[in-house]
């Protein structure tokens, strides 16, 4: 496989941007799933990429509205065509140092520290 050779201090620097934002993001969703109790529906896409037809099944039941068989057609067709989504959307952790991984759970130690919490609460 090819992977592109990124900077240290620039993948730290974007690992760092994107745990901020992941961290805020958890901490606004706690905050209206309080507020909001029943109406909000986590998606995570690495979930989503293992079993599509799953998840938008769960949605469709979540919103208590009806799955049309197209839509599951529409899934089943485009999946066969397309890589597998899961080997894609972890890929990227392949190319990593052990440096890189230990900088990025260094950069990323309050939103994994966040979900550990998160994972206690549900």
């Amino acid at each position: 496989m090819n992977y592109v050779q990124v900077d240290d201090d620039k993948l730290v620097t974007e690992a760092s941007l994107y745990c901020r934002t992941a961290a805020r993001d958890v901490v606004v969703r706690r905050r209206l799933m309080r507020r909001y109790p029943h109406r909000i529906y986590p998606v995570i896409y690495e979930d989503v990429v293992r079993d599509v037809a799953g998840h938008v099944t769960d949605i469709y039941r979540f919103l208590d509205e009806p799955l049309p068989a197209e839509t599951l057609q529409w899934i089943a067709n485009n999946a066969r065509r397309k890589r597998n989504g899961t080997t894609i959307s972890t890929r990227w952790k392949d190319g990593l140092t052990v440096r890189q991984s230990e900088q990025i759970l260094t950069a990323c130690d309050e939103l994994f520290r966040l979900l550990r919490l998160e994972s206690n609460i549900e």
